[in-house]
């Protein structure tokens, strides 16, 4: 083979890599209960990864409507997941219920635009989101990433609501201060299903960006609730009491040994690398998002 028929091919094998890689992937979405339908994401690093999505995304038909919990990461996957609906409704999609501001969860929003649904979120997801939205877009430049743009919320959420799609209510909550400073979580009363978004992991490490004492007051209130099913934000759906357990141990380990930490004064650098390590053969990702838990979990107790 001469160099310049190698070249060819390389650059060939490139281009086929790349149209392979933006095209619109084709998503599974299991019915999990009547009317409710999930796609598992990969567990994977967002920035990293060469796919999407990697968080999970749901979908509730009513009698009238239909509303959209969580888009993944991109206008393609945004768009497989609108085809994933209309291959079974062609009811009007009412709302699309962004859980919170990370990118892996709704920057799908944009395939929705022409449909005209109301885009919801909580009432501090807009401060946070112009605050983070520019580091999110510099990083994301993969080719599954590529046309994809943010889309500004329609209707804010900042108490218990009820929407209706139809003899179908679902319950929106905002949370205090936990994963984020703006979780949103959705209750579908018909078939007792909770879409906590990132207020459960499962499988992937937890990833702590708001308030470690607030999920775990949040997780109290969430464990109250009659839920037969959690559609987690990553990882497997859970059924039973028991549903937010193995996280709860984590978040309360996590607590009770950064707090050892501040009071024997080791610092929060050496604390990111040896507080809880014990945990790392429990979930997946734990090197990336362990030690970022151990500082933001640090900077808040150190003032107890």
């Amino acid at each position: 083979m001469t160099s310049r028929f190698l070249h060819f091919f390389v650059h060939l094998s490139l281009l086929v890599s790349f149209a392979t890689s933006a095209q619109t992937p084709e998503l599974v979405f299991d019915e999990v209960a009547p009317g409710v339908y999930c796609h598992q994401g990969d567990i994977a690093d967002l920035f990293t990864t060469q796919t999407d999505p990697v968080a999970n995304m749901t979908f509730i038909v009513g009698n009238e409507a239909v509303a959209v919990i969580d888009t993944g990461a991109s206008q393609r996957t945004g768009e497989a997941l609108l085809k994933e609906i209309r291959r079974v409704t062609n009811l009007p999609i009412a709302y699309v219920i962004t859980t919170h501001v990370h990118p892996d969860h709704h920057f799908g929003n944009q395939a929705f635009v022409k449909e005209q649904p109301q885009f919801v979120a909580h009432t501090r997801y807009p401060g946070d989101f112009a605050a983070k939205v520019g580091y999110y877009m510099e990083r994301l430049n993969s080719p599954w990433f590529t046309g994809t743009k943010p889309v500004a919320p329609t209707y804010l959420i900042d108490a218990e609501t009820v929407i209706d799609l139809g003899n179908r209510p679902l319950i929106l909550t905002a949370h205090d201060r936990a994963h984020t400073r703006h979780d949103l979580t959705v209750f579908d009363e018909k078939t007792g299903t909770l879409i906590a978004g990132d207020l459960l992991f499962v499988d992937h490490t937890p990833t702590l960006d708001g308030s470690l004492l607030g999920w775990l007051t949040v997780t109290k209130q969430l464990e109250a609730m009659p839920y037969k099913r959690v559609i987690p934000g990553h990882g497997a759906i859970q059924t039973g009491p028991n549903a937010f357990a193995n996280q709860t141990q984590y978040l309360t380990a996590l607590a009770r040994e950064v707090r050892a930490a501040i009071q024997k004064n080791i610092n929060i650098n050496t604390a990111s690398e040896t507080v809880l390590t014990s945990q790392s053969s429990e979930w997946k990702l734990f090197e990336l998002f362990h030690p970022r838990n151990v500082i933001q979990a640090y900077k808040e107790l150190e003032w107890e």
